[in-house]
């Protein structure tokens, strides 16, 4: 009985598809991605123009890379991108969805720096309660800790 018990919960746990564990986004929704070279000018740029925005120096690809995955579970996030433009342009051929929200600059420059912040700026995007990123998770754990918690149920009754 315990065997088979086991079986079948091997089985269920192996069906139950994985979560994504991305980490937590801790960055602001409008956002530029920057480096050392044009970080300074942005946020410069920004002050002039009456744009409030936060500016982030990056130092590598896959820190861009992973920043720009966050767009993925966040409607709510527009990038406008003045460095690491390469890594966002294969990110936006995999993912044109969102390409309403990524600007990318190719020839930084005051004038397109400042055109840029203006697009993001007035880019429009949902106003989700961000409850739905929630729900998955929970009704996952949920299920997890049903199944093991009556497969450990049964084990501790069969030594009874």
């Amino acid at each position: 009985m315990v065997k088979k018990f086991l079986i079948i919960l091997i089985i269920l746990l192996a069906s139950i598809q994985g979560l994504a564990a991305h980490g937590v986004d801790v960055t602001d929704d409008t956002m530029v991605i920057a480096n050392d070279d044009n970080g300074v000018l942005v946020k410069q740029l920004a002050g002039e123009n009456n744009i409030n925005i936060s500016v982030y120096k990056f130092t590598s690809d896959g820190e861009v890379a992973h920043q720009l995955e966050h767009m993925l579970n966040n409607s709510n996030k527009r990038i406008l991108v003045a460095a690491y433009q390469d890594v966002a342009h294969e990110f936006l051929n995999n993912h044109s969805e969102v390409s309403d929200r990524l600007i990318i600059i190719d020839d930084v420059n005051n004038e397109s720096i400042i055109e840029g912040l203006n697009k993001i700026e007035n880019v429009n995007v949902q106003s989700a309660s961000g409850d739905s990123d929630f729900i998955t998770p929970l009704i996952s754990g949920l299920v997890i800790g049903v199944i093991i918690g009556i497969g450990v149920g049964v084990f501790i009754k069969s030594k009874k």
